[in-house]
């Protein structure tokens, strides 16, 4: 499911999509009352969400989507490399959070990749999210401090991907 109050922007993002043989365009809607319609209707597995809306936050779309069917999946597509944003998204339940400046196909990537059960955050964002992310260590490793946790790695186009083995076709509602 596609959700962004511009429709410019949701066409372009539903014609790459409707491009692939394994992603399926379900619905999509333009504010967030039409975006807790269309999820309830439709039960979409991914929805690519604008944190933005015209008529309320996406943040809390997710939230209300995320009580309501845990098992949808979110990716937050947004204009704003904002860390309040990302970490309210990341509380409402987001698995994915990525700038719109991102392209074609890692935002394929990236869908797919949430789709799968992993988490994702574009790697833009990653070390504000990494520098505000303490880590406490136990008293017979070093005493309790504070460590910035370290990735084992960049996933492909340098995303940081965690979690499940992906699995195929999705829909994209």
């Amino acid at each position: 499911m596609l959700v962004d109050d511009h429709e410019v922007v949701r066409d372009g993002i539903k014609a790459l999509l409707q491009a692939q043989d394994d992603l399926l365009v379900v619905g999509e809607a333009g504010s967030v009352k039409d975006a807790l319609l269309q999820a309830d209707r439709t039960k979409p597995y991914v929805i690519v969400m604008d944190v933005r809306l015209a008529d309320g936050s996406g943040i809390e779309a997710t939230r209300e989507i995320r009580a309501a069917r845990p098992e949808t999946r979110v990716l937050m597509l947004t204009s704003f490399a904002d860390d309040e944003a990302l970490f309210a998204s990341i509380m409402a339940g987001a698995d994915g959070y990525v700038l719109k400046q991102i392209r074609g196909g890692e935002l394929l990537r990236a869908i797919r990749t949430v789709g799968s059960g992993q988490s994702l955050l574009d790697p833009a964002i990653t070390s504000a999210v990494l520098d505000r992310l303490p880590i406490s260590v136990p008293h017979g490793m070093g005493g309790p401090q504070s460590a910035r946790p370290c990735s084992t790695g960049l996933g492909p186009g340098g995303w940081r991907p965690f979690g499940r083995v992906p699995h195929y076709p999705w829909s994209v509602a």
